[in-house]
C-alpha cells in the first residue's frame, strides 16, 4: 500500500491528466512483477484475480482511481468504456432505464451472465449496496465443454454471427449493430462473447438485422440453463477496497438487481477499467467490428463520432 501511495504522490507531482497516466509516471518498482503475475493468472491460468483490502477509505476519489488506474495501465492501455469516452467507468444507479436503451450499469437492475467489449474488466468497490449486487463468474470454457457434451448438433451455430445491439453507441459507418459469434475459436484458443439481452435487443429493434434461427436460439437458451447449474457460477461478494479483474474472453460474469441505502453519499459504487494488455491473445476479424481493431494492446472499448477519451472523478 505504502509504494502504491508514493507512486499516486509521484504522479500527482507531475500534473499530468489523469487519462494520460503511464507506467512511467505512476512507478512501481517492486509491485509491477506481482502485477505482471496477476496478468499472468488471468491471461493464462484461471482468468478471475480478485484483490482485497485497499484502505479506500482513507483515500479521496481522486487518490483512489489514481491508484486504481496506475495498477490497471501497468497491466496495458486503458480503453473507453462508453461512447462519452470515460477511461474510468461508474457503475451505479442512475436512474436509467435498460428499456429506453441504457445499459445495464447505469441501473440497478439484474444483469445477466456477458462479456465486456474489452480483454480484460476491473472492478473497484467504493461502497457497496445495502442489499444485493453480489457479483458472480463462471467460465465459458466450462459452459462450451457442456454444450459440446449435451447438444453437438448445435456447434454450428454457436460459431456463427449473432447480431448485437450497440446501444445507441455506433462507430463512424457501422450499423446500430455488429455481428460476432458466441464463440470463436482461433490460433488454437476458444474465446468468449456473450450479452443475450443486446441480442434480443437487435432482433427486436433492426427489422434489417439478421434473423436469429432456431438453432442459435436452442444454444442460448442452453448456455443460460447451464449458468443456473450448480457448479458453473462462483459468487463473489464485494467489499469496499476490493478490485475484482477478469478475462472476458474466458470468463462470462454477472450481477444480482440491488438496493441502495437512502443516503446518496451510501449509494452502491464501482470503478470499472477496460483494458488491452499488449501481451493478449490474437482474434479473429470479426471482433474488429465492436473493437475497432485486432491489436494487441490497443483493441476494445468503444470509440463514436466526437468521442473524446477522459476521466469523470464526480459521475
Amino acid at each position: 500500500v505504502a509504494e502504491l501511495e508514493r507512486a499516486a504522490e509521484h504522479f500527482a507531482s507531475t500534473g499530468l491528466a489523469l487519462e494520460n497516466i503511464t507506467p512511467e509516471s505512476f512507478p512501481l518498482q517492486n509491485l509491477s512483477s506481482l502485477i505482471g503475475g496477476q496478468l499472468q493468472e488471468l491471461l493464462h491460468g484461471r482468468g478471475f484475480v480478485m484483490l482485497r483490502g485497499l484502505p479506500i477509505a482513507n483515500w479521496s476519489i481522486e487518490k483512489a482511481a489514481t491508484i486504481y488506474m496506475g495498477i490497471g495501465r501497468h497491466m496495458g492501455s486503458l480503453r473507453s468504456s462508453n461512447g462519452k469516452g470515460h477511461l474510468l467507468g461508474h457503475v451505479r444507479d442512475q436512474g436509467a432505464k435498460v428499456e429506453a436503451g441504457a445499459r445495464f450499469y447505469q441501473t440497478n437492475k439484474k444483469l445477466d451472465y456477458h462479456t465486456d467489449s474489452a480483454d480484460i474488466v476491473g472492478l473497484l468497490c467504493l461502497q457497496k449496496a445495502k442489499q444485493g449486487g453480489e457479483s458472480f463468474i463462471a467460465s465459458s470454457m466450462a459452459v462450451y465443454n457442456e454444450l459440446v457434451k449435451r447438444r453437438p448438433d448445435l456447434i454450428p451455430a454457436m460459431f456463427t454471427p449473432y447480431p448485437t445491439d450497440r446501444r445507441g453507441e455506433v462507430p463512424e459507418g457501422r450499423d446500430p449493430w455488429f455481428e460476432i459469434p458466441i464463440f470463436n475459436w482461433y490460433h488454437g484458443e476458444l474465446s468468449c462473447v456473450y450479452l443475450r439481452h443486446y441480442i434480443e435487443e437487435a432482433q427486436r429493434r433492426f427489422p434489417n438485422a439478421p434473423r436469429l434461427t432456431k438453432e442459435q436460439v436452442e444454444v442460448m437458451d442452453l448456455i443460460d440453463a447451464i449458468l443456473q447449474e450448480p457448479g458453473f457460477p462462483l459468487q463473489m461478494a464485494f467489499e469496499p477496497g476490493d478490485i475484482q479483474l477478469l478475462h472476458n474472453h474466458q470468463i462470462l460474469h454477472s450481477r444480482n438487481d440491488f438496493e441502495n441505502w437512502p443516503e446518496p453519499e451510501r449509494h452502491r459504487h464501482l470503478l470499472r477499467l477496460w483494458i488491452a494488455p499488449p501481451s493478449g491473445r490474437p482474434l479473429p476479424d470479426y471482433f474488429a467490428s465492436r473493437w475497432g481493431n485486432v491489436t494487441p494492446g490497443d483493441r476494445g472499448g468503444i470509440i463514436v463520432p466526437g468521442t473524446k477519451l477522459s476521466v469523470e472523478l464526480g459521475t
